[in-house]
């Protein structure tokens, strides 16, 4: 006989835009780590201007050296990273001021930092910002706007922990 215990199930945290723009889905992104969702399931945003906002309540996890990718954790454990631009790695930080550190405590809409979107157009590279759902396994998306006009703070997706059933057989039951 099995029996299975149902988890908490945390309330779902919400991604917001962090840019003006457009917002796209993924498949439509210009790269396919990104439009295979290789890197993890979400959204994109092609910005209308270079301010860059939080997109979560939670703690900056980590910044790459050259400032074009950034990891948050949240409050119920989700990762989600941001990548600003395709092939920005290359930029070497350049087109690039972030005003956020590793370690900082973030609020969706603070501003973060600015990209010079005239720089990085003028080096070949595109703008597109994906931010992405890292841990498909534990966590489950609800896609609220995947595509038109967003302004900074409009709910883009929402995080939830996945329900997950422990598994028990008869005999741990017993023992507890």
């Amino acid at each position: 006989m099995l029996f299975f215990k149902k988890k908490k199930k945390d309330d779902a945290i919400e991604i917001k835009a962090y840019f003006e723009g457009t917002v796209l889905p993924l498949e439509k992104v210009n790269d396919p780590m990104f439009s295979d969702k290789l890197m993890g399931d979400g959204v994109a945003i092609e910005p209308d201007a270079g301010n860059l906002y939080a997109p979560v309540d939670g703690k900056v996890a980590s910044i790459f050296d050259t400032k074009h990718a950034i990891g948050f954790v949240l409050d119920n454990g989700a990762e989600v990273l941001m990548h600003i631009g395709m092939d920005t790695v290359e930029l070497n930080g350049e087109g690039f001021d972030l005003d956020v550190s590793v370690g900082d405590e973030v609020h969706a809409g603070e501003l973060m930092g600015s990209i010079d979107l005239d720089f990085v157009k003028f080096k070949g590279k595109e703008t597109v910002t994906p931010i992405v759902l890292t841990a498909m396994d534990e966590y489950k998306i609800e896609f609220v706007k995947t595509e038109g006009h967003v302004n900074i703070g409009d709910v883009l997706y929402k995080i939830s922990k996945s329900v997950s059933y422990t598994h028990l057989t008869l005999p741990t039951i017993l023992r507890v």
